[in-house]
């Protein structure tokens, strides 16, 4: 941008808030299209806290999938049975841990 095309647009602008919402355009429309998903989402999210959902179940299992992998790793020179044992008790660890602060957060969401 020349030195002359960003004194024109400085005039252009000057009595603008730039910190103002887009009266109209494409910016207006697509902050009124994200108010719309937002409140569509919220309502349509009727789910108590407590419940369970597929983003749960596939960050619980994923996460224990994970953990077990990463502790069988650790255990493996201790030989493979010890290995497969300590894999398979950390990923049920796991999924304890991630079904108990689930029901936690039920209780604590009916007690409200």
């Amino acid at each position: 941008m020349s030195r002359e095309e960003r004194r024109a647009y400085q005039r252009m602008t000057k009595k603008q808030d730039s910190y103002a919402l887009p009266s109209s355009g494409p910016a207006r429309a697509r902050l009124q299209r994200q108010e719309r998903l937002k409140a569509r989402r919220s309502a349509t999210s009727t789910t108590p806290p407590g419940a369970i959902s597929r983003r749960f179940l596939s960050w619980a299992l994923g996460g224990a999938a994970g953990a077990g992998l990463i502790a069988f790793s650790l255990a493996w020179p201790s030989g493979m049975p010890f290995a497969a044992y300590v894999g398979a008790g950390v990923a049920a660890a796991w999924l304890v841990a991630a079904f108990g602060v689930r029901a936690l957060a039920g209780r604590a969401a009916a007690r409200r």
